[in-house]
């Protein structure tokens, strides 16, 4: 079936206002159905992004696609992938795949979960077979990796089919915002409290810090490096564009057209080129000196 953009902005929609809207899935009492609803919200174009994406990528030929989503989180965007054709995997910790809620959302748009953790990437790998992905997407989830991601770029190489797509949104680490406050002296990054609280067990804070944030070259460079070779990028400005004041939507296009690496997001679109054997070494002295 041939989708136009409005009507996959209609079915996503439709997913979030009946889906989750009226069943929340509430991981790990991160947040009550209100919070759930705004962060939804928050990430809605984002979301609307990927489905044109894969749509123009796919020219409508899902029925044969298999896409993985590393990090799927709530898998809005794996449900809507599902509904329009493609065979959706998801990959999330265990803490998160592990939701009754999630599970029954899963099981009915035939979306098919496995959990582990990411930073066990280089010793154990994903547990999928050589060359089984159409696509795999990193929606919003490099910078959240307190750990070497060459390992893990590399083991979504593997996966994939040979062209096969590596999807990646994340921020931009030298949008506008992040040159202001530099230029201010201030930092860029997630506040020292946050450290404290991600280790603090009375808090359900697993995911959620900045550990590294990444310029457009320095993503490409990444997977370059590990044998993929870069389709398409953009910048945009991801965060509630739709329903953003008047003034601040001019602001945002005026800024995305005459400066666009000032935008607060990147999608970088790239394709297996071949399959790299790096070797990867790893000092694990270090586990000795936590205390258990």
């Amino acid at each position: 079936m041939t989708y136009t953009n409005d009507q996959l902005k209609a079915i996503l929609n439709d997913i979030i206002i009946n889906v989750y809207g009226k069943n929340p899935i509430i991981l790990m009492n991160l947040w009550d159905d209100k919070g759930e609803k705004n962060y939804i919200d928050f990430l809605h174009s984002q979301y609307e992004n990927i489905l044109i994406d894969f749509n123009n990528i796919f020219n409508d030929n899902f029925n044969d696609k298999c896409v993985l989503e590393i990090s799927s989180f709530l898998g809005v965007v794996d449900i809507a992938l599902a509904k329009i054709g493609f065979e959706v995997y998801t990959y999330d910790i265990p803490e998160f795949q592990n939701n009754g809620k999630l599970n029954e959302l899963y099981s009915k748009f035939n979306v098919q979960p496995s959990s582990g953790y990411l930073k066990d990437v280089w010793q154990n790998g994903l547990p999928y077979p050589d060359d089984h992905f159409d696509a795999v997407i990193l929606s919003e989830v490099v910078e959240h990796l307190n750990f070497n991601p060459l390992p893990l770029i590399q083991e979504i190489n593997r996966i994939l089919k040979k062209d096969g797509i590596l999807y990646i949104t994340t921020p931009n680490q030298v949008n506008l915002i992040n040159r202001i406050k530099i230029i201010l002296g201030r930092s860029i990054r997630n506040s020292i409290s946050d450290s404290v609280t991600q280790l603090d067990q009375t808090k359900p804070t697993i995911c959620g810090i900045h550990w590294r944030e990444y310029t457009l070259e320095e993503l490409i460079q990444l997977l370059e490096i590990t044998g993929f070779t870069i389709s398409t990028f953009t910048y945009s400005h991801m965060a509630k564009t739709h329903t953003s004041p008047f003034i601040k939507k001019i602001f945002y296009a005026t800024s995305s057209l005459m400066f666009p690496k000032l935008a607060d997001s990147i999608t970088v679109i790239s394709k297996k080129k071949e399959y790299r054997a790096l070797k990867f070494w790893f000092n694990v002295e270090y586990i000795k000196y936590i205390k258990t």
